[in-house]
């Protein structure tokens, strides 16, 4: 299969790339969580130390946990047998926070029980800090009847963030690096892809355009030889030929001219009163001396209502041939069973086939363009892949469908259906 192997790669490489990423963000947390634990512990560091250097309580030792409250990851409340002096305080509390590397801004508040009231509140700046207005930072209450201070790190979140820097700049590039591989990856496919497809169109054309060359040149040469006007059997023969390659070679050419206008303009449908019937008998009557060599046999169940329908003939006309030649082509010896008919103002035209048929797996690709199923660059089928791809676009500029009903090694249906008007 084209590409499968490609198609695997990708496959591979981004589950690859989501794992990647999975643990990128797996190990973010934990490296935020770890951050977290680290800012908590020197924060309650730094706290042990003011205990000790302005003797703020008489229990600290083994109750120091008991003295601290911690309501909110960003607040620290702790008891205080009396309120210390701001200065002193303040003093203190900076200290502290440079020895154990607490770098962000810090609202501090001392209440007084006696007053039931923040006795005063000052606000410690830091270049990590990034409050426009700390003074205006609220300090509300606690619901306890003894003294404490209580520390508020409004920007402890941007802090610790700002910590895992490097962490998360290396995630980013790497981020950044994975989408690149994998875009470069699907672009090479991609490339691949496309030229997968010249490849097989110009393998397909100089099959399906030589050949037909070869024979007129051969029939051209032959007709030149002395004393074949004297034999009207092979002269006629010779002729004949020269007629159906050319044919071949032209529908050929309109298929591929057709194609580039639906693809770059709007093609215009010329609708008319046109009869099924007798576009179905006209490409039967083409493909005769093809299922004849082949001793195969068309069944044409007519419509015997005969109604016309608006449609535009040549182009419906070339989308039937295309159906009943693939029908032809595909067969050994072929059956063909083709009906038609109207039906709640729809009109179908059905083509049965005793063909190699189609895998499941294929009968939606098989109307893509330069795709052929099963026989690829063999040409044991000649084929451009434009076939199918054009009757489907002319089927859906007469705002109809086709169906396709198939089992590998029995047969194939395809059922054109169209509106009557």
């Amino acid at each position: 299969m084209r590409s499968s192997a490609t198609r695997l790669l990708i496959l591979i490489t981004t589950i690859l790339i989501a794992v990647i990423i999975g643990l990128q963000l797996h190990w973010l947390n934990k490296t935020y969580a770890f951050e977290k634990n680290e800012f908590n512990t020197a924060v309650l560091k730094s706290i042990r130390g003011l205990y000790e250097d302005l003797n703020l309580s008489d229990e600290t030792g083994f109750q120091f946990n008991n003295l601290i409250v911690h309501p909110a990851d960003d607040i620290f409340i702790f008891k205080v047998d009396d309120a210390p002096a701001k200065d002193s305080l303040m003093k203190a509390l900076i200290g502290e926070f440079d020895d154990f590397k607490v770098y962000t801004g810090c609202k501090v508040a001392v209440y007084e029980d006696s007053v039931r009231k923040y006795i005063y509140e000052e606000y410690i700046p830091n270049a990590a800090s990034f409050h426009s207005d700390p003074v205006a930072i609220d300090a509300p209450l606690q619901k306890v009847n003894y003294d404490y201070i209580y520390l508020n790190f409004p920007n402890r979140n941007q802090y610790i963030i700002s910590n895992m820097s490097s962490w998360i700049f290396t995630s980013v590039l790497l981020l950044v690096l994975l989408i690149g591989l994998g875009a470069s990856i699907y672009y090479l496919y991609r490339q691949k892809f496309l030229n997968d497809i010249q490849k097989d169109f110009i393998n397909n054309v100089t099959h399906e355009f030589s050949t037909p060359l070869t024979v007129i040149d051969l029939s051209t040469d032959a007709l030149e030889k002395p004393g074949i006007a004297s034999n009207p059997e092979k002269y006629n023969k010779y002729v004949a030929s020269i007629r159906y390659q050319n044919e071949y070679l032209k529908k050929h050419i309109q298929n591929l001219v057709k194609t580039v206008v639906t693809e770059s303009y709007h093609l215009t449908l010329s609708k008319s009163p046109v009869y099924p019937n007798e576009l179905i008998k006209r490409a039967i009557m083409q493909l005769e001396p093809i299922v004849a060599q082949k001793n195969g046999r068309i069944i044409f169940e007519q419509d015997e209502a005969n109604e016309p329908i608006i449609a535009d003939g040549d182009n419906l006309y070339l989308a039937i041939f295309n159906i009943i030649n693939n029908a032809v082509k595909y067969a050994e010896t072929p059956k063909i069973i083709i009906a038609c008919g109207a039906h709640n103002m729809k009109y179908f035209v059905s083509v049965k086939d005793n063909g190699v048929g189609i895998a499941a797996t294929e009968q939606k690709r098989i109307f893509k363009k330069f795709y052929r199923a099963q026989n690829g660059n063999i040409h044991n089928a000649k084929g451009l892949g434009l076939g199918l791809y054009f009757v489907k676009k002319i089927i859906e500029l007469h705002k109809g469908h086709i169906e396709v009903n198939s089992v590998e090694g029995i047969g194939t249906e395809f059922k054109i259906i169209i509106p009557v008007n």
